[in-house]
């Protein structure tokens, strides 16, 4: 059963942002770790839709489009501060999808390292979590 508010998918996010720490530290090369680590930005931009009461995508690829839940919450790319791609890359549809789940490993021209990669996450889910903090909750109708 999926999350019904923005904490429980903030909990979420944490979970799999632990999973892909906890991988990253037993196979520091692993894609494994990058594709939970996408998994927590999701969680993270599902947070600030539903305390914006922004409908979320509930199945099919839309709900794991990074790139589509970061444009729905209204974010640009130059609200972050990210000279070398560490957290865009999880925004580019055609880097970070559903479909690392198959691969074993990452492309090799990414220029950025998996360490790059999961410190890269831990900021953008920290700043994604910033704004679900600021954000004020939905009005009840």
């Amino acid at each position: 059963m999926s999350p019904t508010d923005a904490q429980s998918w903030i909990a979420v996010a944490n979970e799999r942002g632990a999973d892909a720490q906890a991988i990253y530290k037993e196979r520091p090369n692993s894609v494994g770790c990058v594709y939970m680590a996408g998994y927590a930005i999701e969680c993270s931009l599902k947070a600030l839709l539903q305390k914006k009461g922004i409908e979320l995508p509930t199945y099919g690829k839309e709900g794991h489009n990074l790139a589509g839940l970061w444009k729905q919450s209204g974010f640009q790319f130059s609200d972050l501060k990210d000279s070398q791609g560490m957290q865009t890359f999880f925004l580019e549809q055609e880097k970070w999808n559903t479909g690392l789940r198959y691969e074993t490993s990452l492309p090799n021209n990414l220029g950025l390292e998996t360490k790059d990669l999961i410190e890269g996450a831990k900021l953008l889910t920290g700043w994604i979590q910033t704004q679900v903090r600021r954000s004020k909750p939905r009005k009840k109708k």
